[in-house]
């Protein structure tokens, strides 16, 4: 059995109970104690003068995509062996950025599955990436010039949408599902308001993947679909424009988190539109607008609040996933309460709160060591300098990574 003692300045443990002059005890990648108490061991590490913190999750990313403005025609043309090797670079990066889990929220076919099998395996590195495989979509919701996505898992009818969601639970051990409860800003034929799965078919999905103890994260824009989402029952809701009083007391009932992927909206503030010009419906007026002040009432009324950064989509580029926790402070976080955001809240968005998320015993030594601490300016994780060591499942690692950081 492997050991490791890590005599720690500053823990930032992700549950607010931090730690000054504090030593973790690591054993075959797992943390087994966090102390302020004597500890004896022989393989002791110096990180008197440092901070360490849960490594950061994203609970919301697309590997598939570069964040190129025209990235979602131009991936229709290359081959799935071409988008796995793309992806696998992405969360490279994601993880060079201090970001040791990724959940990927729609990709074609297997090329993420299989990236996240490699790396589960040994076989490279990369950060822990969690897939959903292929979104669940009714037929034409998310065809865009007149062709549906390799990433898009068309169903119509209760049905279908429970077979399909075996199948991907069944033969690819997807992590989680993902449903499209309204349309998007992708497509021109259909308003990003505009509800499309029905309750019965977010129910009969949501069941089988409770069924596997999987969560299920709901695309929502729009009064009528998050209402939809939430009575399927699903886990998360993404985006989430148009949060009411009634679905903000449903979601605390029935213990709901928001993603609310501000990066990509803060992006379209800056003026970068959204998927290359094109007309779209009026419903998907005022979706961009609406996202800083949904934001702060969600805030406001203890909504939980996973990070999701929705890298891959246009000018969100993988590596930058950090500067979701900035947004959220800039709008009324502290600087605890994002890194809670981005650490233990974001893995009960993937159902993995047992295993990552805070250092505590039992689970994976996912670390981040720091020269400076982000609880005075959480600016700081944004800066490669300061993230000065990455541990994944107790394995320094950025020796690995200098050419993505």
């Amino acid at each position: 059995m492997t050991s490791q003692v890590l005599d720690v300045g500053t823990v930032i443990t992700g549950t607010g109970d931090d730690l000054e002059d504090a030593t973790v005890v690591v054993e075959d990648g797992l943390i087994t104690e966090v102390t302020q108490d004597e500890t004896a061991g022989d393989d002791r590490i110096d990180l008197s003068d440092k901070v360490v913190m849960p490594g950061l999750i994203d609970a919301h990313v697309h590997l598939n995509y570069t964040g190129g403005t025209e990235d979602y025609r131009t991936k229709e043309s290359l081959s799935d062996e071409y988008l796995a090797l793309r992806s696998l670079e992405h969360a490279r990066k994601a993880l060079a950025s201090g970001t040791t889990t990724v959940a990927d929220v729609a990709a074609r076919d297997t090329t993420v599955l299989s990236v996240r099998d490699t790396i589960e395996d040994g076989v490279t590195l990369g950060p822990r990436v969690k897939s959903c495989g292929g979104m669940l979509a009714i037929s034409g919701g998310r065809a865009v010039d007149g062709r549906v996505s390799g990433s898009i898992v068309e169903v119509d009818g209760p049905d279908e949408a429970r077979k399909e969601t075996r199948k991907l639970l069944m033969y690819y051990g997807a992590d989680l599902i993902k449903l499209a409860a309204t349309g998007a800003l992708s497509s021109p034929h259909t308003g990003a308001r505009d509800p499309q799965l029905t309750v019965e078919e977010m129910t009969a999905a949501t069941e089988e993947a409770h069924k596997c103890g999987r969560p299920v994260h709901a695309h929502c824009y729009g009064e009528a679909g998050i209402s939809n989402a939430l009575d399927a029952g699903v886990d998360v809701i993404v985006h989430g424009q148009s949060l009411t009083d009634d679905h903000i007391d449903q979601m605390h009932d029935q213990g709901s988190l928001l993603v609310p992927t501000l990066a990509t909206f803060r992006k379209m503030e800056d003026g970068i539109e959204a998927l290359g010009e094109r007309d779209r419906p009026d419903s998907s007026g005022g979706v961009r607008e609406e996202a800083v002040p949904n934001f702060e009432r969600a805030l406001e009324a203890d909504v939980p609040i996973a990070a999701g950064t929705d890298c891959g989509m246009p000018e969100v580029h993988h590596g930058t996933n950090p500067v979701e926790l900035v947004h959220y402070v800039d709008l009324g976080m502290t600087p605890g309460e994002a890194i809670t955001a981005g650490t233990l809240t974001a893995a009960r968005s993937l159902n993995l709160e047992d295993e990552l998320g805070s250092i505590e015993p039992g689970k994976h030594a996912d670390m981040l060591v720091l020269s400076a601490d982000p609880r005075e300016d959480i600016s700081r994780l944004t800066d490669s300098e300061t993230i000065d060591r990455i541990l994944l499942g107790g394995e320094f690692v950025e020796d690995q990574l200098t050419a993505y950081r």
